[in-house]
């Protein structure tokens, strides 16, 4: 009670009269607070009716963050061209997330599928490590609005120089053993040089290429053997080098290649002894005596069909000279060559000759040997 009193006494201590900004504030206050609930929930029906009519207009625009959007890298041949090449920074390099003002109507729909973000490689002018900015836009601007902002903006690349070796010989390295009764003929290969480009660091160090040839499964049934293989370049050292950016041609041809090809054929065999028991005639000197009779070589290799090496599998097979050799009155130590007859329906034959080395010596150091248990006759 005495507040308000004390409230009323203040008009009247000055005359009773209120002054213009006591008289304003008081119309201002009394607006504010006459009706209030009603004038609330006006504000609430006004902010309602404006949420509709902004989700009711299709044209205005709205930030939308849009995730996984593929880069597209460019110019990579231009880079070439420049005589430079990335050799690391685009391995992980494959989506990007943007920020995009997206017009109404297709917010809901609007995706990765929407929007491209490059990678402009010819910004590059020169070796070492570059630092290059992503772009990034909308596939149809009209529909899906404008790229604001690309959330990682800066990619890190490492470059080299781009150079040509021309020359860089194949070498075939055969692995395991053929199968047993199996002769590989001789090996034939799409390359044998190679011209490659890429980094000056690989180029510079590569010596050779080098395909890897397993000979394990070959199969004389199945000839000829023709597998397309990969390769891979080494130093001098034997050491592999990283060659998944090179560019790799057949030397003075203009079409890159992945593999090399090996074709080889594949024929049945058969280890024939060589038998010279009927080659040798006549007796030496009168006190000298056959010692020991070698054979170079031993046996002879054929390869053919299966119907032609068949009758040469057996134990009793051999491979006889076609000449004799004469011992008569021989003192010493007599060799000689003689052809050997061969079947002429053979793909492949070691040898159609032999050397026929007989030791001659006197016939008591035979007889000593011959004791001894070490003597060799025919």
């Amino acid at each position: 009670m005495m507040n308000r009193d004390a409230g009323r006494a203040l008009p009247e201590q000055n005359g009773g009269e209120t002054t213009p900004r006591e008289s304003l504030g008081k119309r201002m206050l009394g607006g504010l607070i006459h009706n209030w609930g009603w004038k609330i929930l006006s504000l609430v029906l006004a902010v309602c009716l404006w949420g509709v009519l902004i989700s009711q207009d299709n044209a205005l625009p709205r930030d939308k963050v849009i995730p996984d959007v593929r880069i597209s890298v460019t110019n990579a041949a231009v880079l070439r061209s420049n005589g430079l090449i990335v050799v690391s920074g685009l391995e992980d390099l494959e989506t990007v997330s943007i920020r995009a003002r997206v017009p109404q109507r297709n917010y809901p729909s609007a995706s990765a599928s929407n929007y491209t973000a490059r990678l402009d490689l010819g910004q590059i002018q020169e070796p070492g490590i570059q630092t290059l900015s992503l772009t990034a836009a909308a596939t149809n601007a009209s529909q899906y609005g404008t790229v604001l902002e690309v959330l990682a903006p800066e990619v890190t690349l490492e470059v080299e120089e781009y150079v040509t070796q021309r020359r860089v010989p194949v070498e075939v390295r055969q692995e395991g053993e053929p199968p047993e009764g199996c002769y590989p003929g001789e090996i034939q290969r799409t390359a044998d040089y190679v011209d490659i480009s890429g980094p000056k660091s690989v180029v510079e160090a590569a010596v050779r290429c080098v395909v890897v040839y397993d000979r394990s499964g070959l199969n004389p049934n199945n000839s000829p053997n023709a597998v397309n293989l990969p390769f891979v370049f080494e130093d001098s050292q034997g050491n592999s080098l990283d060659s998944g950016k090179l560019t790799v041609t057949v030397s003075g041809q203009s079409a890159t290649i992945q593999r090399i090809g090996i074709t080889q054929e594949v024929y049945h065999m058969a280890q024939v002894p060589v038998d010279v028991s009927q080659a040798l005639v006549g007796q030496p000197a009168e006190g000298y005596a056959v010692s020991s009779v070698r054979i170079v070589p031993e046996s002879v290799t054929l390869a053919g069909s299966e119907s032609a090496v068949a009758p040469y599998r057996t134990e009793e097979a051999a491979i006889y000279p076609v000449e004799q050799i004469s011992l008569s009155g021989a003192a010493q130590t007599v060799t000689g060559y003689v052809g050997l007859s061969v079947p002429e329906n053979m793909d492949f034959i070691s040898a159609n000759s032999a050397l026929i080395i007989v030791t001659i010596l006197p016939q008591s150091f035979v007889n000593s040997a011959a004791e001894g248990g070490t003597e060799n006759t025919p």
